[in-house]
């Protein structure tokens, strides 16, 4: 959220405003890949700054929000030996992509035109609320074939309202906000749920997340796993929120899994 709406009284509408503003780094990360390309593509919600390398079958990386696309440079090497090729996709209001304000339907909705573009896909491997925009794009017909999911969240109306108890709005202007969320994101905040869609996907998936992890606790994770069908968990230790992205296992594994069907 950001600090104009901390420093004046809340309200239901400064409240979906700040929830929706990500803070950018303040000192950006280039996500560097070796021949690579970066080029903005128009979507529907705006241009999206896409990362491409490579010349085999294609791997999304997708960070989490307020993240960069750089968070995920321990995964482009090994991919780029297992001769994958790599599209690192900027979230919008992130990193080199435009917008000052976005949420997970509005990225998923750039997602999928990005595959419609790039795709389809031979994998994903996304992180956090990168999780969530990834299935939502998957639910409105993105086509990815293997499915990485690390620190996993589960459901977007319970982050809005354990934001809005945080921050002090009482049960009523809680309401007032998630009316505004919805008008804004163009979708219901509630139907916006791993757990809620995973029993339709198809995919293969692999399921990362530490139990030390003190931004999303694992039980979220293990709830969407266990509603995907076939989908694996592994309960990782001491790597938190972000260490799991440079950890060595936890790379190697989700580069495994990415690369079976090639």
């Amino acid at each position: 959220m950001t600090d104009q709406a901390q420093t004046q009284p809340l309200t239901p509408e400064l409240f979906a405003q700040g929830f929706m503003t990500p803070r950018r780094a303040s000192v950006p990360k280039e996500l560097v890949l070796p021949g690579g390309t970066l080029a903005q593509l128009a979507t529907s919600e705006g241009d999206v700054a896409v990362q491409v390398a490579g010349t085999g079958p294609a791997v999304l990386l997708l960070h989490g929000w307020e993240g960069q696309a750089s968070d995920m440079a321990a995964f482009v090497p090994p991919l780029l030996a297992a001769g994958l090729s790599v599209v690192a996709v900027h979230l919008p209001a992130h990193g080199a992509s435009a917008g000052r304000q976005s949420s997970i339907p509005q990225a998923a909705r750039a997602l999928r035109d990005v595959g419609a573009r790039l795709g389809p896909w031979q994998g994903a491997i996304a992180h956090s609320v990168g999780c969530a925009v990834l299935v939502e794009a998957l639910h409105a017909g993105l086509v990815v074939r293997r499915v990485v999911a690390l620190a996993a969240p589960a459901r977007y109306e319970h982050h809005v309202r354990g934001a809005a108890a945080a921050l002090g709005l009482d049960a009523d202007d809680t309401e007032r906000a998630l009316g505004l969320l919805t008008a804004a994101m163009g979708a219901d905040v509630r139907a916006v749920s791993l757990p809620g869609r995973a029993p339709t996907r198809h995919e293969p998936a692999l399921f990362m997340h530490s139990e030390d992890d003190r931004v999303v606790p694992i039980g979220e994770s293990l709830l969407s796993a266990g509603a995907w069908p076939g989908a694996v968990h592994r309960r990782l230790g001491g790597l938190g929120h972000r260490r799991l992205l440079g950890d060595a296992d936890v790379v190697a594994a989700a580069v495994d899994f990415v690369r079976r069907a090639t």
